[in-house]
């Protein structure tokens, strides 16, 4: 597939998983943005990796668990590369606590992080989509949307969730 300029962001780029999502994209040709709560320096050095194969890379920091830095993260790739044609969501995260001592704080954080970014950035980045008429959006899940674990429930229903979402939006605009 010849991507000609293409963009892609990745969530939680700057280690695991995500690192892996950006360096992969990049070697296929994409224009790579690596996002990251808090550790700059990893995302840098993903970027420097990723241009290792020709393509330009940029940094955009952001708590994808609020919706005003998911916008501002959109648009600070748009306003970039011109668009996000690849959204990767993959910013996770998996705290482990009991669920009846859970706060109402750590649930909705999780919530926010692993499921909610998810409904903002695809928001965000659909209309540009719509009007290349191309665009793909990732939503990384994993086991534990398969199967509830102890301790993990708020990761388990935000990771489930993402499957309805996943779904809905392939049939909408699929």
């Amino acid at each position: 597939m010849a991507v000609n300029g293409k963009a892609a962001l990745v969530t939680g780029g700057g280690r695991n998983i995500g690192r892996a999502c950006v360096l992969g994209l990049a070697e296929d040709g994409f224009n790579v943005a690596i996002n990251g709560a808090s550790d700059r320096g990893a995302c840098e050095r993903v970027a420097k990796e990723a241009e290792a194969f020709g393509v330009k890379a940029i940094v955009v920091m952001g708590d994808v668990g609020t919706s005003a830095d998911c916008k501002r993260i959109a648009d600070d790739v748009i306003k970039a590369f011109g668009a996000v044609d690849v959204l990767v969501n993959n910013a996770a995260i998996r705290p482990a606590a009991p669920f009846l001592e859970m706060s109402e704080a750590d649930w909705r954080r999780v919530i926010a992080i692993d499921l909610d970014a998810a409904v903002w950035l695809a928001r965000a980045c659909l209309p540009g989509m719509l009007e290349k008429k191309w665009g793909r959006i990732v939503n990384l899940t994993g086991m534990n949307a398969m199967h509830g674990y102890s301790g993990r429930a708020p990761v388990s229903v935000a990771k489930h969730g993402i499957w309805g979402l996943t779904k809905a939006l392939a049939k909408e605009f699929g």
